[in-house]
């Protein structure tokens, strides 16, 4: 009974806070952030684009302060959530620009101003108000009182809609527009900012070719497998770690360091902790605290995935691609159903279920690169245009026009 008190008076005090927060006057500036405080994804790009084409005043806002710290040091314009500064620009911005939620940025101080999310994936797993089943389902679709209770006053930002959301084809606007309660009219048609960086600004210098030459390789991997959502449902110390009882690392590094291959471990942020026992094998480097891998995803070798639709990404680039899923009976019983569509759809690459067998294809990798079979280049070409139907449109043109038209 006392956590039902402190959670309804916090929800009457947030609540009051979030609807205060709309008579502040809005000026011409954006603020932005990114899920877990991190600098990552599209915001980060966008923030990076803005800062140099001055389109609108940029404004960073983290709850980490390290991040604060990096930014300010290179000269950009970032405070800390909860400082002064953070809290006038928050209640005073007229443009909120975030990867997730409006939390990304400080979700009680938002009411007032146009929300863009520019989200982080792409929906080939179920997401917010589609999800059928798993964990996240009360918090969308809560059934019994207390259910509804906790969907009321926990998840308050989750139930906030943005005004605009980025979607690169026709498919990924009409899922947004039902998991997001969002009309397709406010869907802007472009690629991805994430994707569209590098192409107008090129890096000058490789980190993948730094990496290679450091470690003596000739090939890099990334294996970076989805987030498996049902491990939330208890307590972690509970769930043994899914990657130490499906891969033997050991024998991994040793193929590795036999095939000349280097691979960087990237676990999704929710259980990054996991990769702390796997990071000491050599040939193996995590990079799970990275802000994000965006930086490295056009110069890789292969990208070893599950469940992600980082693989999505990953089609307007040179890579193979392999989907090691070897626990694809539990993660679909257990954890969030791909949306129906995503059955049908053609593989770009290679399904693996067993280690044995990634391991065979890792020696044939490394003796013959770029295996790509013709069928999976086809599939690639046809998912390709699926889902960046509109990568020739440039993000930043699109966003620059949205914030110019006042």
């Amino acid at each position: 009974m006392g956590q039902y008190i402190v959670n309804s008076i916090r929800f009457v005090v947030t609540q009051s806070i979030y609807f205060i927060a709309a008579l502040f006057p809005r000026t011409q500036k954006a603020v932005m952030g990114s899920y877990k405080n991190k600098f990552a994804d599209n915001s980060k790009y966008l923030y990076l684009h803005w800062q140099q084409a001055k389109t609108i005043r940029s404004i960073w806002i983290s709850g980490d302060k390290d991040v604060i710290a990096q930014l300010t040091i290179q000269g950009y314009e970032a405070y800390y959530r909860w400082s002064i500064k953070g809290i006038f620009h928050a209640l005073t911005a007229k443009y909120y620009v975030y990867n997730s939620y409006i939390g990304d940025v400080n979700q009680y101080f938002a009411n007032g101003a146009v929300k863009i999310n520019l989200w982080h994936g792409s929906p080939l797993k179920r997401i917010e108000y589609d999800i059928n089943n798993g964990p996240l389902f009360s918090i969308y679709h809560p059934q019994s009182l207390h259910q509804k209770f906790v969907s009321l006053t926990q998840y308050h930002q989750q139930r906030i809609a943005p005004d605009y959301m980025i979607a690169p084809s026709d498919l990924v606007s009409a899922l947004f527009a039902t998991a997001f309660h969002i009309s397709e009219h406010h869907m802007l048609l472009s690629g991805n900012p994430r994707t569209d960086f590098y192409q107008r600004y090129p890096k000058s210098t490789s980190i993948i070719q730094t990496l290679k030459q450091n470690n003596n390789v000739s090939q890099v991997l990334l294996y970076a497998p989805s987030w498996r959502d049902s491990g939330i449902a208890g307590d972690r110390e509970a769930h043994t770690n899914p990657y130490l009882q499906a891969i033997n690392f050991e024998s991994l590094s040793e193929a590795l360091v036999y095939n000349k291959q280097l691979l960087l471990l990237r676990l999704h942020p929710n259980e990054a902790d996991l990769a702390n026992d796997i990071s000491h094998y050599p040939n193996i480097i995590n990079i799970s605290d990275w802000q994000d891998t965006y930086e490295i995803i056009n110069d890789v070798d292969l990208l070893i995935t599950d469940y992600s639709s980082l693989y999505i990404d990953m089609l307007q680039t040179r890579a193979d691609i392999v989907f090691f899923q070897f626990d694809h009976r539990e993660y679909q019983a257990d954890s969030r159903q791909c949306y129906p569509y995503a059955e049908s759809l053609p593989m770009a690459g290679e399904v693996i279920f067993e280690f044995d067998v990634l391991l065979k294809y890792l020696h044939t990798m490394g003796e013959s690169p770029n295996i790509a079979s013709l069928t999976h280049k086809k599939n690639r070409a046809e998912l390709t245009q699926l889902y960046w139907q509109y990568q020739h449109i440039e993000s930043f043109t699109v966003l620059d026009n949205l914030v110019s038209q006042s």
